[in-house]
Parts: structure tokens; C-alpha cells; sequence
């Protein structure tokens, strides 16, 4: 299954690769109320993204990329930028 151009585009801003090819961080906040929540949603539907909600913060939600979203396109996720939910 390929990722839509708004889940590319998503998963590409979580890992701060909007302006090179380099994963520079792992996480999204979108507000609740917004657009880029469904396209979330969506992501973690698919595996491609899982829900962090001890990071959420007011009106906004925090998503991180799993290794398999960013296998999805064509992206490898560094060891150090590999998300392991807290109890």
C-alpha cells in the first residue's frame, strides 16, 4: 500500500525533512481541530504512525513516525529517532 501525497507530505514534516533528505527529529503536533489531523489519523490507522499523548499539549495532538511510515517512503528511521512509548 503507497502512502497518499498528504501522508507523504505529513510523515515527511514529522521527520523535519521538508527541506532535505535527512530525518532530523520524529514527532508532529497538529491541532485537534485541524486539517493535518485526519491525515494523521489515517497514518496511524495504517501502522505508519502511532499517538503520543503524554506530548500533547493544549489543542494540539502529538503523533511520532514508526519504522514502517518511514519505510513507506522510502526512509529508514535512525536508532535514536525510534519511538518507545513509556508506560
Amino acid at each position: 500500500m503507497l502512502p497518499t501525497h498528504n501522508e507523504k507530505m505529513l510523515t515527511r514534516r514529522a521527520l523535519g525533512m521538508q527541506n532535505g533528505n535527512s530525518v532530523r527529529r520524529n514527532f508532529l503536533a497538529v491541532r485537534v481541530d485541524g486539517a493535518d489531523i485526519q491525515v494523521a489519523s489515517r497514518l496511524a490507522g495504517k501502522g505508519w504512525a502511532v499517538r503520543d499523548p503524554a506530548a500533547d499539549f493544549g489543542s494540539m495532538r502529538v503523533f511520532r513516525v514508526t519504522t514502517e511510515g518511514a519505510k513507506a517512503i522510502g526512509r529508514r528511521l535512525p536508532a535514536e529517532r525510534i519511538f518507545t512509548p513509556t508506560a
